[in-house]
């Protein structure tokens, strides 16, 4: 790796680019690894860990034997650009899951019929507001799926309150895949 930083610095701006890239990866490693965290996978937190402070170190050991103002902006932009990668990266990724909770004045049953017709689970709880009865319905999803429940309620009641939150956890039914048949020697074992 020495030879590497050796070599690339007699270049400033493609030692500056090096150093845009890098950090934009190592901070996007970084904002995932910390909503990884969050989340509860401890383990791919660890391995996203390891990659990061690798990244992250090289280019450290770069900048600081070569300071100049170049390779200072470019250490900078890269931070502030990979925070914004990370992200984006998280939300194409969707791990997890999360509520979606709908308040509406009067339509909550046509919203809940047109999740339910759209395949999602959704309880329906009637409630008081501010302003009189209200109604909500809640549906726990994946992340990559809320956009379009949201979608599909504005379709139904454009005027609907929604607020999303994460959930760290979900047990029964309805999140729950349907069981794996055994195969192979696994299924002779089970006919017993």
């Amino acid at each position: 790796m020495q030879w590497f930083l050796e070599t690339i610095t007699t270049y400033p701006w493609l030692f500056a680019g090096f150093i845009v890239l890098a950090r934009i990866t190592d901070v996007s490693i970084g904002t995932i690894r910390i909503i990884m965290v969050v989340r509860g996978y401890r383990f791919f937190a660890s391995c996203l860990g390891l990659c990061e402070v690798f990244i992250w170190i090289t280019v450290v050991s770069g900048v600081l034997t070569n300071i100049t103002l170049l390779n200072m902006i470019a250490y900078c932009f890269g931070f502030a650009s990979g925070n914004m990668v990370g992200i984006i990266i998280d939300k194409k990724i969707g791990f997890g899951h999360q509520i979606v909770m709908i308040i509406s004045r009067g339509r909550i049953h046509s919203v809940a019929f047109a999740l339910r017709l759209a395949n999602y689970t959704v309880t329906e709880i009637p409630a008081h507001g501010k302003e009189g009865e209200v109604a909500l319905c809640m549906a726990v999803v994946s992340r990559r799926k809320t956009d379009e429940v949201i979608r599909v309620a504005r379709t139904v009641d454009e005027n609907a309150f929604i607020a999303v939150n994460d959930i760290r956890h979900t047990s029964n039914a309805p999140m729950s895949r349907p069981p794996v048949q055994p195969t192979g020697w696994r299924a002779i074992l089970k006919k017993k």
